[in-house]
């Protein structure tokens, strides 16, 4: 049997949920680059003008991680809406929430995924969104997510952003994965 990459090892950690998070994300483990660090730091520093989700994943701070269970666990992040993020009313773009949600929604399964189940996070079937009210630049939120249920094949994930400062609900989602490990090639 071939040895477990890095991103297992990790995965038995005693360490703490929250810092092991954090640092899968900052090591790209989740956006599962193959090439070399630095280089692919350059290239993401050159993207980084083209693409609104750069420097989320650059700003973006996970705060709380929790496993529930076996199948269910939470984490919060929080980050600053930037102006990269913002429509012409000048308020946090809807697209750019989808993407947040999206992305920062998923990683929640991070607490739960082991080789096997949910090992490569699976991809979104849905993603359905209502938005509350807008978010203004400069604003800092927080991302609340938790594994509703995640079975063999299937997740549903909810989140809700909130405004930092007065706890106000911004949007809300409901994110169902489709879990795409049995679909990967056996190396």
């Amino acid at each position: 049997m071939a040895a477990k990459s890095g991103m297992f090892r990790r995965m038995t950690d005693t360490g703490d949920l929250r810092e092991r998070m954090q640092r899968d994300i900052l090591n790209s483990d989740y956006m599962r680059f193959k090439a070399d660090k630095s280089l692919m730091r350059q290239q993401l520093d050159s993207e980084e003008k083209k693409n609104a989700m750069l420097p989320w994943l650059k700003a973006v701070e996970i705060v709380e991680v929790e496993k529930l269970s076996d199948t269910t666990g939470r984490s919060v992040c929080r980050f600053p809406v930037q102006h990269e993020y913002l429509n012409p009313a000048m308020g946090l773009h809807g697209g750019m929430s989808a993407a947040i949600f999206d992305t920062g929604t998923t990683w929640v399964l991070d607490v739960i995924r082991k080789p096997g189940f949910w090992e490569h996070f699976g991809t979104t079937r849905t993603l359905n969104l209502t938005f509350l009210r807008p978010a203004a630049e400069g604003e800092m939120l927080r991302l609340e997510s938790e594994i509703v249920q995640a079975g063999k094949r299937l997740c549903l994930i909810k989140g809700v952003l909130r405004r930092e400062s007065d706890g106000a609900i911004v949007s809300t989602c409901e994110h169902q994965k489709y879990n795409t490990d049995a679909d990967m090639p056996k190396v």
